[in-house]
C-alpha cells in the first residue's frame, strides 16, 4: 500500500437547517447512529460519545462482522467548528484528523469538513464514504421528528416518512408489519372493536439488547388492550391506550406530500407521570419505523430508547 503522500480531502454540503442542528446532530448519541457511519444493510450495535474535549467517540456496526469507528475531540466551538482524531482500526491502525466547519447560509447553513492524513489508497473509498454520509446526514435531518406538547396532557409527534400513503398506512394496521417497529396484533378496523397489542422491543432489531432493571418488567414482552376509537383509512386511525379504567388514546393522521408522508401522533389524556416516557417511546419507535420504510436495519430498542428518555425526563414540560 502507497504510504509515501498522504492527501487532504474536503468535501462542501449545503443544509436546509440551522447551524446549530447540523452541530449538534454530529454529538447526539441517540440519533447519530442512525447516519454516522451508518449502511443500509449494517446494524449500528454501540454508540458511544463523550462530547468534550478530550472525551471519545465509538460506533459499533454490525454487518455481518463488527466494524468500530473511534476518535476522540479535539475541538468543540458550537455551531462553528467541530475537530476530532478518526480511525477504522479493522482495517487500519492509522490516526487521521478530521475537520467540520459550518457557516450559517440564509435560513441554513454550510457545512466543510476536510479529512487530513488519508492513505493514497483509501483516498477515493474515503471521499465517497463521507459523501454517503453527509447525505445520510441531510435526510436524518428533513426527516427528524419533532415534538409538541400542545396541552398538558397531550403531546404530538410529525414525522416525514417514505410513501406512498397505503404502505405506511400497513405498518399502522397490518399486524406483521406494525410488529416491525411497534408491536403485533391483529385488529378489526372499525369503531369499537377490541384488540391486543403485543409488544416484545427486544425483537425490534437484529440484535438483542435486553431491557434495563428501570423496564424489568417489559423483559418478556407486554401485551395490552385497546379499542378503536377512530378510523378513516389511509388517513386516520386512532385507539384506546394504557389502563383499560383510565385509558389514554392514540391517533395517527397521514397526509401525502409528495413522495413522502406526513405522519403526526397525537397522544391525549396522559397522565403527567407519564409524559417524559411516552415521548421516549414513541420518538424511539418512530425511528424504528424511518428505518423500516427507508429499508435500513434498526438500532436495537432501549439504549436508544434510554438516551431519549434521558433527554425528556431533562427537557420536563419545554
Amino acid at each position: 500500500m502507497n504510504t509515501t503522500a498522504l492527501r487532504s480531502l474536503r468535501l462542501t454540503r449545503r443544509f436546509d437547517a440551522s447551524a446549530e442542528r447540523v452541530f449538534d446532530a454530529w454529538l447526539d448519541p441517540a440519533t447519530a447512529g442512525r447516519w454516522l457511519f451508518a449502511t443500509d444493510n449494517g446494524e449500528m450495535v454501540d454508540v458511544t460519545i463523550d462530547a468534550r474535549v478530550g472525551g471519545r467517540f465509538s460506533f459499533t456496526r454490525r454487518d455481518g462482522e463488527d466494524v468500530e469507528h473511534v476518535g476522540e475531540y479535539l475541538e468543540i466551538d458550537r455551531p462553528r467548528r467541530l475537530v476530532f482524531t478518526f480511525a477504522v482500526p479493522k482495517f487500519d491502525p492509522a490516526v487521521t484528523r478530521v475537520t467540520l466547519d459550518i457557516t450559517p447560509v440564509g435560513k441554513g447553513c454550510e457545512l466543510v469538513l476536510t479529512h487530513e492524513d488519508v492513505l493514497p489508497d483509501w483516498a477515493d473509498a474515503t471521499q465517497q464514504g463521507w459523501g454517503m454520509i453527509l447525505g445520510h446526514l441531510e435526510e436524518n435531518l428533513h426527516q427528524q421528528p419533532t415534538r409538541q406538547l400542545v396541552a398538558p396532557d397531550t403531546l404530538r409527534f410529525e414525522r416525514l416518512l417514505p410513501g406512498p400513503i397505503e404502505r405506511v398506512w400497513a405498518y399502522l394496521t397490518e399486524s406483521e408489519k406494525r410488529g416491525q417497529w411497534l408491536s403485533s396484533g391483529a385488529m378489526e378496523l372499525s369503531v369499537g372493536s377490541r384488540f391486543e397489542l403485543h409488544f416484545h422491543h427486544v425483537e425490534l432489531s437484529r440484535t438483542p439488547v435486553p431491557a434495563p432493571q428501570r423496564f424489568k418488567d417489559h423483559a418478556d414482552g407486554v401485551t395490552s388492550q385497546h379499542q378503536i376509537t377512530a378510523c378513516d383509512p389511509p388517513r386516520l386511525l386512532g385507539f384506546t391506550w394504557g389502563n383499560p379504567a383510565q385509558p389514554s388514546e392514540v391517533r395517527f393522521e397521514l397526509t401525502p406530500q409528495g413522495d413522502e408522508v406526513r405522519l403526526v401522533v397525537t397522544h391525549s389524556r396522559l397522565q403527567p407521570g407519564d409524559m417524559a416516557t411516552t415521548s421516549g417511546g414513541w420518538h424511539t419507535h418512530l425511528d424504528v419505523l424511518a428505518d423500516r420504510l427507508a429499508g435500513r436495519q434498526p438500532q436495537p430498542f432501549w439504549p436508544i430508547f434510554s438516551r431519549h428518555l434521558e433527554h425528556y425526563e431533562q427537557a420536563g414540560n419545554a
